[in-house]
């Protein structure tokens, strides 16, 4: 088909568009939400799957509850003794008063996350308080020991859980890089590069919201590969050799042979909004290209898809022309025949 054109989008390939704009035509409006169906059931075994290995993560040994060890052996000091402590001591124990709220706000953080047992958290603490009350530096400071152990315990833990899970994450990404735009592939790799340096502080939640994310991503790839099939199989279907040739930059490439081995390029971008054309200027007198093209977009539209006629060789394409319905896709001889009418002052560079 000659020159360059932009088709732009308006339903059926984005997840914002909106199937009432098909107009009324019911083979595309059905096959549109057939394909709604087959894409919903996708994200739903999609994410089934994601926390079905999310949940491996934190099951079984690579997450328990960690109970505070009592220690071996505590020192008595008896309460007078404790009045004569040095003045070392005595600032120690007021630091530990002080701290002590903090401390037990701490440890109940992780209590909150499942991580530690919480009658062995209150004990110790408990005990933790009694032994200040008393002056008694040394069983205060053996319970605190006895926490920051399983405080540790709690850290190794979650460093091998995350490691798992961060993994995953780039596993996901690394599967798909491929098919998303390179300036997406390095905010997600970003994302994924500051969690794994934050990771004592992130929570279960930021990780979901990261796979969600993702599967944003995945889906809208798949969509646009899948429209590229139908549009490949619409070429196919009017006598073209026709094929994707690659996936750039997240939009995918399509080849069609066309005059004798003269080759259109048609290219689906990435935000599913806009497909362009770039192909050789028909031969003087030579309509069939442009008319079987119009015959691919009727057939594509018929899978489920509206698009827009909207530039041609860089220039707005008049409004009378734009809407390449079923309807005027059936008077498609007159339009060629009035497109040498369109003003000579169109440009033939690419257009958008």
């Amino acid at each position: 088909m000659s020159g360059q054109k932009t088709f732009s989008v308006t339903a059926g390939i984005s997840t914002t568009s909106q199937p009432s704009l098909f107009d009324g035509v019911a083979s595309a409006l059905q096959a549109y939400q057939e394909r709604q169906r087959q894409e919903r059931e996708a994200a739903i075994k999609r994410e089934q799957d994601i926390q079905q290995k999310i949940a491996q993560f934190r099951s079984g040994a690579t997450r328990k509850k960690i109970v505070i060890q009592e220690p071996e052996q505590v020192n008595l000091i008896n309460a007078e003794v404790n009045q004569a402590l040095s003045q070392d001591a005595q600032r120690q124990m007021q630091n530990l008063k002080m701290q002590l709220p903090k401390i037990k706000s701490e440890y109940q953080i992780l209590i909150d996350r499942q991580l530690l047992d919480s009658a062995s958290v209150q004990q110790a603490i408990q005990k933790t308080e009694r032994a200040l009350q008393n002056n008694n530096l040394t069983d205060a400071q053996t319970y605190l020991q006895t926490l920051d152990d399983a405080r540790i315990q709690v850290i190794q833990q979650l460093k091998v859980e995350w490691t798992e899970q961060f993994e995953f994450l780039q596993s996901r990404l690394n599967n798909l890089q491929s098919s998303l735009p390179n300036h997406i592939t390095q905010q997600l790799q970003i994302k994924i590069n500051d969690l794994c340096n934050s990771w004592q502080s992130i929570s279960d939640e930021e990780i979901e919201i990261f796979h969600q994310e993702i599967s944003r991503y995945e889906s809208q790839a798949e969509q646009v590969y899948t429209a590229a099939k139908n549009l490949v199989a619409s070429w196919q279907q009017v006598g073209y050799v026709a094929k994707i040739t690659e996936i750039n930059d997240g939009d995918v490439v399509i080849n069609i042979e066309t005059h004798e081995g003269v080759n259109t390029q048609m290219r689906i971008q990435f935000d599913g909004q806009q497909i362009d054309l770039a192909g050789p200027h028909d031969e003087e007198g030579d309509s069939s290209c442009s008319s079987r093209t119009f015959d691919v977009i009727e057939l594509f539209q018929q899978q489920g898809y509206q698009v827009e006629w909207t530039v041609w060789n860089g220039e707005p394409v008049d409004k009378e022309w734009r809407n390449v319905d079923m309807g005027i896709i059936s008077v498609k001889t007159t339009m060629e025949s009035d497109f040498n009418k369109i003003p000579e002052r169109r440009s033939e560079s690419i257009g958008d």
